[in-house]
């Protein structure tokens, strides 16, 4: 079975947890068919290893002659193309999976290049989320609305409405996905899943937090970790806020690459001399791990999100999550190692922190309860073995249909009752 991994997603992004997710599920599924990525941002940090899986290079490019130059990542992401569709015409597949909604009209393209060639697709919900709440996040008026709706929603609910089968990464997906269209019964559930992380180096992890201007560990102060695309549905702003209303001691580390439309300076707002707030912008996978082995508490206030990898890696690091109920999160987080809030309560969070900062021991117990969980539930074996059942089962040829057996008329020497 020879299956296309196609990764859709703005070439200008440096790291996916999308992309990040399709590779290791890639990588998990070449045990047991040959897989091959092709992906518009190029290899993702721990994704695919060299000599499991096969890798076609993907160009990925903006229409020509229009002033790109004069428009923010944030308009050129829905624009870009790639050659995937081409690279599908050519044949040799057997099933395209795709992954990721972003740049919707190149995931529709991809879709299209997939029902000429006449090969089925698949779907992640990777994004779908945001997606179909994308309007209300972003606060649109009509006309923003209008090209919402059109370049982005209506191709996402075109790729989805054909698809052979969508793999939703959470239940709370089954209900969006029937509203894209999807009308199959093919609607099966393939969650994330995170690898088991590397044994500690704590030479490497004072070093790295040395680096990236971690402070010491002060008694009673709370470290808490945020990590994500600083893009609009992460909530940021309501993090920080949040933050700036503690009066306990704590450090926050906030990860991913900086946005010039969020707004840093909430962090100044602090009230106390153990508070600090440390901005570390990008970071490698191995600096990730060593923040996530200092976190007490990962704390994520998205206002829209499908089932987030980083919740999955803090949780398989021993950190207890706190974060919004939206999307997949509540079927990610429960009570006994984590906690919810509202999306968009600066208040409630405030008060959830302030809560969780007065009980380290209970936060430690957390963590120890939170690593069980997505060891016993989260591994990208697991999640490769339901997907490749359902390859097989599209792939699987339909029986055939055989026709009811016609009676034989009798001979004329029967007709006369003589011998045949």
């Amino acid at each position: 079975m020879r299956v296309l991994a196609a990764i859709v997603a703005p070439p200008h992004m440096s790291v996916s947890g999308a992309g990040r997710a399709a590779e290791q599920l890639s990588v998990a599924l070449a045990e047991y068919c040959d897989m091959t990525i092709a992906s518009m941002m190029g290899p993702q940090a721990g994704g695919a290893e060299e000599g499991r899986v096969r890798r076609l290079p993907v160009k990925a490019t903006l229409p020509p002659l229009l002033p790109w130059q004069r428009l923010s990542n944030r308009y050129r992401t829905l624009f870009y193309r790639s050659d995937i569709p081409q690279l599908i015409a050519k044949g040799g597949f057997d099933l395209v999976h795709i992954h990721n909604p972003m740049p919707a009209l190149e995931m529709a393209r991809i879709a299209r290049a997939c029902r000429r060639a006449g090969i089925p697709y698949v779907v992640s919900t990777h994004g779908f989320n945001e997606i179909h709440n994308g309007a209300r996040i972003y606060g649109f008026g009509p006309l923003k609305r209008l090209v919402w709706q059109e370049l982005v929603t209506r191709p996402v609910h075109q790729a989805v409405r054909h698809a052979a089968a969508v793999f939703t990464l959470s239940p709370a997906d089954d209900e969006i996905v029937r509203q894209m269209g999807f009308a199959g019964d093919a609607l099966v559930n393939v969650p994330n899943g995170v690898p088991v992380p590397r044994p500690a180096d704590p030479a490497g992890d004072v070093a790295a937090w040395q680096r990236l201007g971690i402070g010491e560990r002060r008694p009673g102060q709370l470290t808490c970790m945020f990590l994500a695309n600083h893009t609009p549905n992460k909530g940021l702003p309501v993090l920080l806020s949040a933050f700036a209303r503690l009066t306990c001691p704590f450090q926050l580390i906030v990860g991913g690459e900086t946005r010039t439309e969020i707004d840093y300076g909430l962090a100044s707002l602090l009230k106390g001399p153990d508070q600090r707030i440390v901005i570390t912008g990008r970071l490698s996978d191995e600096d990730v791990a060593a923040l996530y082995r200092r976190a007490d508490l990962f704390v994520f206030p998205t206002l829209a999100d499908t089932f987030p990898l980083a919740i999955l890696e803090a949780m398989s690091h021993g950190v207890p999550v706190l974060a919004s109920a939206v999307g997949g999160i509540p079927h990610q987080v429960g009570k006994d190692y984590g906690r919810l809030v509202k999306p968009g309560q600066v208040e409630e969070l405030a008060a959830a922190l302030d809560d969780l900062a007065q009980d380290p021991d209970r936060l430690a117990e957390m963590g120890r309860l939170a690593r069980a969980h997505v060891a016993a539930n989260y591994t990208w074996e697991s999640a490769a073995r339901r997907a490749f059942t359902e390859y097989e089962r599209l792939l699987r040829p339909a029986p055939a249909v055989r026709s009811p057996a016609r009676p034989v008329a009798p001979t004329l020497r029967q007709q006369r009752g003589r011998p045949a």
